[in-house]
């Protein structure tokens, strides 16, 4: 019997791991994003709470674990079928989820920096880190230049189908200030100074654009209104760009002074302030999407993948929020930070609940039609 039922179950493993290798693609990474910063936040939240902290650890362990799978298989897929990067191009919408595989390696990246460090030789979080942001500003770089190109000369646009995913591929060079921020000390004097410029720079394309879409997205609620309920929770994806920048000038304006004297104080005090109105817009903005996602509830939205958008851009707004907080120490920032932590572990069982349910019948479909 049980030389039966051996290979049976063998080619029923090969058939699942056929099946996500070849349905792997870079919108999985948001599931690395959304489990990455609930790490994030839950393990630095000024609660300072030691069950916040052991459920951070514990998810940046399966956080690093998913990186690492989901890497493999899309480097697999690309390796094996070449032509896949060429036709998800060609797709506006699947051109689009390349800028998730850069923000899961920045995300990884802190994840390592705030909580590898504290139970992993810090050495080998710092390298680890370098790495992950390295290649993920060089894959920002390429997602935010490559995808508006084509959208420029060769995928057919129109206000009606502009969505707020069109953020994912310029969010990217944002998301690269906060690890470039705790990375600074660990380069070389020399080029300290050139680093922190660079971070700036990337900081700078992706606010500039995240603007021009935010405006066009805005635009297009205005007069194509609200999209149907399965591209709803793209209204979410605002809150990125928002919360991100944040986070990123508070992060780079506090160890500015250690590159340029000069200028630190002063880089300080403009993220600080740049902070504060920036997050009056992303708190209205939460509410906003609160409420169209709540009437798209009502009208039975479906689950998507993209439902993960539910889960990264409230963490970016958990950490903004708590970068203000630890400047100003006022208590409306402690509150909220609170309420968008609760509100992202919330989102977060969710949605993890909705994929797994959805991947389990997935593989299941695939293996028996196999």
């Amino acid at each position: 019997m049980e030389q039966i039922l051996r290979p049976g179950i063998r080619e029923t493993g090969t058939r699942y791991a056929r099946h996500a290798e070849a349905s792997v693609g870079p919108a999985w990474f948001t599931s690395v994003m959304g489990t990455g910063i609930l790490a994030i936040c839950a393990f630095i939240s000024p609660l300072q709470m030691p069950p916040l902290r052991t459920a951070g650890v514990a998810l940046f362990c399966i956080d690093v674990v998913l990186f690492a799978i989901f890497s493999a298989l899309l480097a697999e897929r690309l390796v094996r079928r070449p032509a896949t990067l060429r036709q998800s191009l060609s797709d506006v919408a699947m051109a689009q989820a390349w800028g998730a595989p850069p923000m899961a390696c920045f995300t990884v990246a802190v994840g390592f920096l705030r909580i590898g460090t504290t139970f992993l030789d810090p050495a080998t979080c710092v390298a680890v880190a370098q790495m992950l942001w390295i290649v993920g500003a060089l894959g920002s770089v390429a997602s935010a230049f490559v995808v508006p190109f084509l959208m420029f000369t060769t995928h057919e646009l129109s206000l009606e189908n502009t969505y707020g995913s069109w953020l994912l591929p310029v969010v990217p060079p944002i998301v690269a200030s906060v690890p470039a921020a705790l990375l600074l000390h660990t380069w070389p004097l020399a080029v300290q100074g050139s680093m922190l410029a660079v971070a700036y720079a990337l900081l700078g394309i992706g606010v500039l654009l995240a603007a021009i879409l935010i405006v066009i997205f805005y635009s297009r609620l205005l007069y194509g209104k609200v999209p149907a309920p399965a591209f709803v929770p793209t209204m979410w994806l605002v809150l990125g760009p928002l919360g991100q920048s944040i986070a990123g000038f508070i992060a780079l304006g506090t160890v500015a002074s250690a590159a340029w004297p000069a200028l630190g104080h002063g880089l300080f005090i403009a993220g600080l302030a740049y902070g504060v109105v920036v997050w009056g817009f992303g708190t209205y903005w939460f509410a906003m999407a609160g409420a169209v996602t709540l009437r798209a509830i009502a009208r039975a939205m479906p689950f998507t993948l993209g439902w993960w958008a539910f889960t990264f851009p409230v963490g970016t707004m958990t950490a903004g929020t708590y970068a203000l907080y630890g400047i100003t120490r006022a208590p409306i920032f402690l509150g909220f930070g609170a309420l968008y932590l609760a509100l992202l572990a919330i989102f977060w069982t969710i949605v993890v609940a909705h994929s797994l349910r959805h991947a389990r019948t997935s593989l299941v479909a695939a293996a028996a039609a196999a």
